[in-house]
């Protein structure tokens, strides 16, 4: 049930525990947390609350609650003084202790004028505690999602910490040529939007392979480097890595592009079966330690008992991949194979684990350096509200810990519903 735009359980978010607090507090140090897309609407407080004032003078404020995975963690976004908040604030983007929020006030049918961006950040220790700004907005009216725009920190760890907000523009240009990139770039010490320009050059075309190039970006990763590298991702075919930092530094600057091939997927005669859906349900990457880590899903299909030549879905298949996070030039080595599983039903179980729904989707790549986990959503059924959130350690083949209850009603059926971040590990 909505209420307004609003779903009804958004008004209710899920309890926490004394280990959550512990969390919150910063007496548990969590090095990850799986964190929920959509934000809830309510008023809860604690160490991690930081406030400001919208756009038209009311306060508003939000609240980190984390929790160890598998369980999901949330934000809750409330304003004191009754801003009117009718649909779900979403989770744009992290890095390190930076959130980047989606937020609308006022009237649905007016959304492109009522939203608004607001940078939360999480506070390690400092005296001046946790923080939200509201960013100033773009004059080129463009509209961000979770796939098109990403965050990167730079100068990590000084004092004059500073971060860039890096997205892909939605515009659409008759006469742009293949590789021609429009990118909105905002840099914190500036405090402005720029619109830039880029393209690849006939060399890194070719790197795509096929007459004709095609990007349909759905995820954004901070790189880093001393040029600031940010790779836009399309999970089906490749990555275009750009060094975005000269561009907001310097005026009449191109950002330099280099593009990446995706490894091959795990059989080609499945890869159709899924294109028509979000490929995030399939597949993730995440840049984790040194390297940049890339996992692939597919269902498992067997031949039917019953139907001549014909294919009934029966568990299913994952591999991992890796390759440096090499910011200067196309990575010498390329991908490398990390670890597969061919046949889910092969995987071994925790003695006491309860059995999961087997219906997986949604691989989401643990941020632990050194480890090979992959968290999944699982359903009974696709059209089912609530799932489950399992662990996965693709190198050993074993399903992890119990699966954890994910109250989901706010999603039905199969979408994507959270991402990794590192912001815990900043309380």
């Amino acid at each position: 049930m909505k209420i307004g735009g609003l779903h009804s359980n958004s008004l209710h978010p899920p309890a926490l525990s004394a280990a959550d607090d512990a969390a919150a507090a910063g007496e548990e140090k969590l090095p990850y947390i799986l964190l929920e897309l959509e934000a809830y609407v309510a008023d809860r407080v604690n160490a991690t609350t930081a406030s400001c004032t919208t756009c038209d003078g009311k306060r508003v404020q939000v609240t980190l609650c984390p929790r160890r995975p598998p369980r999901v963690s949330y934000l809750c976004v409330h304003s004191p003084d009754a801003a009117e908040i009718n649909m779900e604030p979403n989770v744009l983007a992290t890095d390190g202790n930076l959130v980047l929020l989606r937020l609308t006030v006022g009237a649905i049918g007016r959304r492109i004028d009522n939203t608004d961006y607001y940078i939360y950040r999480a506070a390690a220790g400092s005296a001046e505690g946790p923080s939200l700004i509201l960013l100033p907005r773009l004059s080129t009216g463009d509209f961000f999602n979770s796939w098109n725009i990403g965050i990167l920190r730079y100068c990590p760890g000084a004092d004059d910490e500073a971060y860039v907000l890096a997205g892909l523009s939605q515009r659409r240009r008759w006469w742009r040529q293949d590789g021609e990139l429009d990118l909105s770039l905002y840099d914190s010490e500036q405090g402005l939007w720029k619109t830039v320009e880029a393209s690849l050059k006939n060399k890194e075309l070719k790197q795509h392979g096929g007459e004709d190039f095609c990007h349909e970006n759905r995820k954004v990763i901070a790189v880093g480097g001393d040029a600031g590298t940010v790779a836009f991702v399309d999970l089906w075919r490749g990555i275009i890595f750009c060094d975005v930092l000269p561009a907001v530094k310097e005026d009449d600057v191109t950002p330099t592009l280099r593009y990446v091939k995706l490894p091959r997927t795990l059989r080609r005669r499945n890869r159709d079966r899924e294109r028509d859906g979000d490929p995030r349900l399939y597949r993730d990457i995440a840049v984790v330690g040194d390297r940049i880590r890339y996992v692939e899903m597919q269902a498992h299909y067997t031949e039917s008992t019953f139907f001549c030549n014909k294919f009934v879905a029966d568990g299913w298949m994952a591999i991992t991949w890796s390759m440096p996070a090499c910011v200067d030039s196309s990575p010498p080595e390329g991908w490398q194979l990390h670890s597969k599983v061919m046949n889910s039903r092969s995987l071994k179980v925790d003695q006491g684990n309860t059995s999961a729904p087997d219906k997986f989707c949604q691989p989401v790549l643990s941020l632990g350096d050194g480890v090979n986990v992959i968290y999944f959503t699982t359903k009974w059924s696709c059209r089912d509200a609530d799932g489950w959130v399992v662990s996965v350690d693709l190198e050993k083949k074993e399903l992890l810990d119990e699966a954890s209850l994910f109250v989901s009603q706010r999603n039905v059926g199969i979408n994507l519903a959270y991402i990794h971040s590192r912001i815990s590990s900043y309380l």
